[in-house]
């Protein structure tokens, strides 16, 4: 399921706990449309929408690292790109998941995704990035 999920995926966008360089870049080359970054107090939000459809919003602080991304749309991103060094806690969360939705929360990573074809909807975000006084449910 996995596997068919992320072949079925487009490329992917920011990857977490990097720098807010990689969200450029990959809007172009996703041809993605890009709106306008929404900037909060301690954040910014950077939005795009995928060629199939799904939007993706990506968290960055002001420290210029990614800390959160989240996905709602008829594909999945490329979750194997956006969560970076975190996929394989991902990946060992989904072999041991009896069904859907899938929760995966540690200390290092937390993440939500559920759904079915033309209907996915999620969130990831590392908690240790996660500028002081933000409220992860922003992460949505």
């Amino acid at each position: 399921m996995l596997g068919a999920s992320c072949a079925l995926s487009f490329a992917a966008h920011a990857t977490l706990g990097q720098n807010v360089s990689t969200v450029n870049g990959d809007q172009a080359r996703l041809r993605a449309v890009a709106h306008t970054a929404t900037t909060q107090n301690a954040y910014s939000v950077h939005l795009m929408t995928l060629p199939s459809g799904t939007v993706v919003r990506e968290y960055v602080g002001a420290n210029g690292i990614v800390f959160g991304v989240a996905w709602e749309g008829p594909t999945l991103p490329d979750l194997k790109a956006m969560l970076g060094n975190s996929f394989d806690v991902y990946v060992a969360a989904t072999a041991r998941r009896g069904g859907s939705p899938l929760a995966v929360s540690n200390g290092d990573l937390v993440v939500y995704s559920a759904g079915h074809l033309r209907a996915f909807v999620g969130h990831a975000y590392l908690p240790q990035a996660v500028p002081a006084g933000v409220d992860v449910s922003v992460i949505q």
